[in-house]
């Protein structure tokens, strides 16, 4: 409790300290119909409380306990997973006309928790592809909420970085649920997946041949050559969020997302000293170099992505267009054009 408080009281002053922020005028709200109804966000602590996963903010990388941190992102993960057959189950639902704020604070409107390690076996098609996305897309609201560092971050500066990083993330999701299986194609939880050789919908083809071909090249293959752990997922997955060189933040949430950084790649090189203790200084430096390899092949499957999913939206494929998809492959470049962001 007392190291909680110290965290807050350190947080509290280090944003004295920084120039105050430009509020928004009335006029500016009104230009973005997305400015007033993102206010409630603020209030995710109350309904998301990091403790519930273990987690203390702690922007101080010096002292940081790694085993314990990734047993507080190990248990995040087996929520978002659901690994438990629950209630929710037999009643099962997916709606894209969810608004951001929304999903923010109640990613269950979005899918209903179905385990993402299902026994089926379903062809990704026209007819499930809504299912699927929205399934995937709860599962990173989900992991987001517990993400601690993002509490700090202004509402919008957070909305923008969620956002912004959505694609890369759910990306290295499915890459890694690929890997874990060692499948040929593409594992996209809860039974569904692309088999290249077998698949038949012809709407879709294109879209999911070539996302495959990019992840198992260049993300898979990596992962492959590494063996990578679980553990080395979970924090490649902290860094993949707060890897943001190319956008534009305020510099109390600048400091914040790049201190995040630093913290969570420092993790990343501690626990493989540790998990390899036979190996030499540039040994673990090879081995976290290419880990970090995945992220500028992420960037570029990410564009890939984001193009598609945006033609798709417009056309209404498998019924997936609404709020929720319209908000984060259509509108978000109007939102943050400004500034060069």
């Amino acid at each position: 409790m007392a190291s909680k408080t110290n965290c807050n009281r350190h947080c509290q002053n280090c944003r004295k300290a920084w120039p105050p922020r430009m509020s928004h005028s009335h006029d500016d709200a009104d230009n973005d119909d997305h400015e007033g109804g993102l206010r409630i966000v603020t209030f995710e602590q109350q309904r998301f409380p990091t403790s519930l996963f273990g987690h203390r903010i702690a922007m101080n990388s010096d002292g940081l306990d790694v085993e314990r941190l990734l047993t507080s992102f190990n248990n995040l993960e087996l929520y978002c997973d659901a690994p438990d057959v629950s209630p929710y189950t037999s009643t099962s639902s997916c709606s894209v006309d969810v608004s951001l704020e929304e999903a923010f604070h109640f990613p269950q409107k979005i899918s209903t928790r179905l385990p993402i390690e299902a026994p089926t076996h379903l062809r990704i098609n026209s007819s499930n592809l809504k299912a699927m996305w929205c399934r995937v897309t709860a599962h990173f609201f989900e992991w987001v909420a517990g993400v601690p560092e993002l509490r700090l971050l202004d509402v919008r500066e957070k909305l923008k970085l969620v956002v912004r990083q959505y694609v890369k993330v759910t990306c290295l999701i499915v890459s890694y649920w690929t890997y874990r299986q060692g499948h040929s194609g593409m594992v996209m939880g809860c039974g569904i997946n692309f088999v290249p050789t077998e698949y038949q919908d012809q709407s879709l083809k294109s879209i999911m041949s070539s996302t495959a071909n990019i992840l198992q090249n260049n993300v898979i293959s990596i992962f492959q050559k590494a063996a990578i752990t679980r553990e080395e997922y979970l924090l490649i997955k902290l860094i993949v969020l707060f890897s943001t060189p190319h956008l534009h933040f305020h510099q109390p949430d600048r400091f914040i997302i790049d201190t995040a950084l630093k913290k969570y790649q420092a993790a990343l090189v501690d626990h493989i000293k540790r998990s390899y203790p036979y190996l030499d200084h540039n040994e673990v430096t090879g081995r976290v170099s290419l880990l970090l390899e995945t992220i500028p092949f992420l960037e570029v499957v990410a564009q890939h992505c984001a193009f598609h999913w945006s033609v798709m939206t417009i056309n209404n494929d498998g019924n997936i267009r609404g709020q929720l998809t319209d908000e984060i492959y259509i509108q978000t470049k109007r939102i943050f054009r400004a500034d060069g962001r």
